[in-house]
């Protein structure tokens, strides 16, 4: 294996330790069978946040002959630096180009991340498109959430892995181990038929099915976490609680894509915290789940934690709390001295809308949050919202100010320094959930809506709005619900110049629209409504709730018609067919197992 000097360039770039890969609890193999390099298509700090990598890095360097190292995108200086002096993009734990390792994978977290994918393996001197590479190119494979949808990144990836990866990565690594004199073809053959697995080249018929973890208690601790040298934008432990949601709210991907709702219980959390703690040294942790107060054991978890920490000053971190008085109780037990900021997620203004959604929060339940946030210490307050959602009319748009503005008359008799940030988002149907057919608004009515909100919040005491970029909006539309012709997309866009477009002034609007008109993509058929009899282009992938659930869930949006948690009665969404246990994968029912 080559291994690249960067030593004497590393003074002239920022933040050289990102590049140097020596962190504590890195790993460095010097003998293995099969080699891969997980790539984030990110800078060092986004990519070094992500749990999904901390997670497999850990387990995958477990199995016996098989070497994971690490690869994120340089930074505009760095990367000047490597196409001035021909240096090929590498490795982090050796250095190694990446074109000298077996597999090349790239996590596939944010659609705007497609083209820094592009620029990764220009870099490497590695072909775009499989179909034009050789024997001498390692594998290309991509995971994470955006690949439920495959068909935009089919022509650049060898294979994809669909869903959970904790079983399915170390078992294609032990196959890879076990096969590692036999070519890419026959490798390709040998992981065909694993769930999750969907290889473009094979699988033109066949229906795929996500892989799934099935009980989180079973999996393998990921306790050696990397201690990063530079402040990343989750500087802290991170361990997954339990993963999945019950809510069923219809506009959101993850919800049902990550179903069925799994926890950990309670005695191996602390054992996994514990762990990890103590071999990273940090005194922080998050909590991580897409509702973390749901989990079932979240009282004594805290309580838990409190008790073997109080001297130790442990700080913990829940990033995702449901909007009831409760929460604000779950809060107060880990918030200790200065309170910063208590975030809602109310989606919509009315609750003719919260109804269309099925965010299954009142109005009553908002107020009564925000006025427990306030009088337990939080003068800061965030509200998420979206806008262009389905069936959604000016009036609903409207009633956000008037929802905030009743917020800001209850909370005011209990602190003098109220203050509400208004965040605004663009509403993108995603792919398996109840609006992937919807119509997504096009660049002139986000606008229209946008300054209807800059008007009705103008002069709001207490208030500051604050919108997200509308042409990146637009553009999620085409790459989260696009096609195959995607990918001659994404190689023009990326020609004129696109990547890390998250960061700096790099995004630039006029080179993707002219890429757009340069082949003749019409927004319609990327933005606009979909008949619910249309193959979409990710009919391919079965995560295990059926299209007719879907259906029936946008005709009872249409109604206002709720749907129960999935805690409180089966919905019937069609995942009892693929895991018979689903809803009944909690603490107390584990343990009872």
């Amino acid at each position: 294996m080559t291994m690249i000097d960067i030593e004497k360039y590393l003074l002239s770039v920022e933040k050289p330790v990102q590049y140097m890969g020596n962190e504590v609890n890195s790993v460095h193999k010097s003998e293995y069978k099969a080699n891969m390099c997980l790539f984030f298509p990110d800078i060092y700090e986004v990519g070094m946040s992500n749990l999904g990598i901390r997670i497999l890095y850990d387990i995958l360097n477990k199995v016996d002959g098989f070497s994971l190292e690490r690869g994120f995108s340089p930074q505009e200086d760095m990367e000047a630096v490597m196409r001035e002096n021909n240096i090929p993009m590498f490795s982090l734990e050796s250095r190694t180009p990446l074109k000298e390792f077996d597999v090349v994978g790239f996590s596939l977290s944010y659609e705007m991340s497609y083209t820094n994918v592009l620029n990764a393996l220009d870099l490497a001197g590695i072909p775009f498109r499989a179909d034009d590479r050789t024997e001498d190119d390692p594998l290309i494979m991509a995971g994470g959430t955006c690949t439920v949808n495959p068909a935009p990144m089919s022509k650049f990836v060898d294979y994809f892995v669909i869903g959970d990866g904790e079983d399915v990565m170390p078992e294609i690594a032990k196959i890879f181990v076990a096969n590692s004199h036999k070519t890419k073809a026959e490798k390709l053959e040998l992981i065909k038929d694993i769930d999750g697995v969907y290889i473009p080249k094979l699988h033109k018929d066949k229906k795929i099915k996500k892989a799934v973890v099935h009980n989180l208690d079973n999996t393998e601790f990921y306790t050696d976490q990397i201690v990063p040298f530079v402040n990343i934008v989750h500087d802290r432990v991170s361990v997954e609680i339990q993963r999945g949601c019950t809510r069923g709210c219809r506009f959101c991907q993850a919800g049902y894509t990550y179903r069925p709702v799994r926890e950990r219980t309670l005695e191996k959390n602390l054992a996994l915290i514990e762990k990890t703690l103590k071999s990273t040294g940090y005194n922080e942790v998050s909590l991580s789940s897409l509702s973390s107060s749901d989990y079932s054991k979240i009282n004594p978890l805290l309580s838990n934690l409190q008790k073997k920490h109080g001297d130790n000053n442990l700080s913990i971190g829940l990033p995702s709390l449901r909007m009831n008085p409760y929460s604000v109780e779950v809060a107060e037990q880990i918030q200790s001295g200065k309170k910063t900021g208590f975030t809602f997620a109310p989606e919509a203004g009315t609750q003719r809308m919260r109804d269309v959604i099925n965010k299954g929060v009142t109005e009553e339940d908002i107020l009564q949050t925000a006025v427990a946030a306030v009088k337990a210490g939080w003068a800061t307050l965030k509200f998420y919202f979206m806008i262009g959602l389905p069936f959604e009319t000016d009036e609903d748009l409207k009633g956000m100010h008037e929802l905030v503005m009743k917020v800001v008359k209850a909370c005011k008799p209990f602190t003098k320094k109220l203050n509400i940030t208004v965040s605004v988002s663009n509403f993108v149907p995603k792919p398996h959930t109840p609006f992937q057919w919807a119509e997504q608004m096009n660049i002139a009515e986000m606008e229209r809506k946008h300054q209807l909100l800059k008007d009705i919040f103008y002069r709001a005491r207490h208030t500051t709005l604050k919108m997200h970029f509308r042409e990146k909006s637009y553009l999620e539309g085409f790459l989260s619900r696009g096609d195959e012709k995607i990918s001659d997309l994404l190689e023009n866009v990326w020609k004129k110049g696109a990547k890390l477009e998250d960061h700096g002034r790099n995004f630039q609007f006029s080179r993707w629209k002219e890429a757009i008109d340069e082949l003749n993509l019409d927004e319609k058929d990327y933005l606009g409504e979909k008949s619910t009899h249309a193959e979409l282009p990710w009919h391919m992938v079965d995560i295990g709730v059926s299209d007719k659930f879907y259906i029936d869930e946008l005709k009872k949006a249409e109604e206002l018609a709720l749907t129960p948690d999935c805690r409180d009665k089966c919905t019937g969404c069609g995942m009892k067919g693929r895991i018979k246990e689903c809803g009944e994968l909690i603490s107390d029912n584990l343990k009872k197992k």
